[in-house]
C-alpha cells in the first residue's frame, strides 16, 4: 500500500458549511478590500478540484507520494478585484489604483502541479471558482 499526500492551497469555490472557514474567509476579506496576506498574487484552487485529486489517486493504481494541488493560474490582487467587482458591485472592493502592476516572477513561488495533472485533472478557472464562492456565500447569508 502506498502512501498519497493531498497538498491543497488556498480552496476556493461552493460551501457546504454555514459558517466561514479559513480559505473561504480570505475571499469574504478581499471583498472587503482587504489584502489578508498583503501579497500581490494568489493561487486559488477548486474545491470541485481538491475532491476529483482525491478520487482519481485512489482510483489510479500507479499514483503515489505527493501531490500539491495548487491553481495553475497566478491571480494578481488587481486581477481578483476586478473580478470580484463584477460579481458583486455593490461592496467595496478596493481601489485597483494602488494595485500596480507587478512582475510575476519577483513576488511568486514556483510549485508545479503537473504530478495532479497526470491524474487527468483540469483545472476550474480562477474567475469560475471565485464567482461559485460569491454566489454560495451569498446564499449562506456570509456575504
Amino acid at each position: 500500500m502506498d502512501l498519497i499526500v493531498m497538498n491543497p492551497g488556498i480552496v476556493i469555490g461552493p460551501i457546504l458549511q454555514p459558517t466561514l472557514n479559513f480559505s473561504v474567509g480570505v475571499v469574504v476579506e478581499l471583498t472587503k478590500g482587504k489584502d489578508p496576506f498583503m501579497s500581490k498574487s494568489y493561487r486559488f484552487v477548486d474545491v470541485r478540484d481538491v475532491s476529483l485529486a482525491h478520487i482519481k489517486a485512489l482510483e489510479t493504481p500507479s499514483a503515489n507520494g505527493r501531490y500539491i494541488i495548487d491553481g495553475p493560474v497566478i491571480a494578481t490582487l488587481k486581477d481578483i478585484e476586478k473580478i470580484l467587482r463584477e460579481f458583486v458591485p455593490y461592496l467595496c472592493i478596493g481601489d485597483d489604483k494602488n494595485n500596480e502592476d507587478i512582475d510575476l516572477d519577483l513576488v511568486t513561488y514556483k510549485v508545479s502541479v503537473e504530478k495532479v495533472r497526470s491524474l487527468g485533472i483540469e483545472f476550474t478557472p480562477t474567475e469560475t471558482s471565485l464567482r461559485d464562492t460569491v454566489f454560495s456565500l451569498k446564499e449562506k447569508c456570509l456575504l
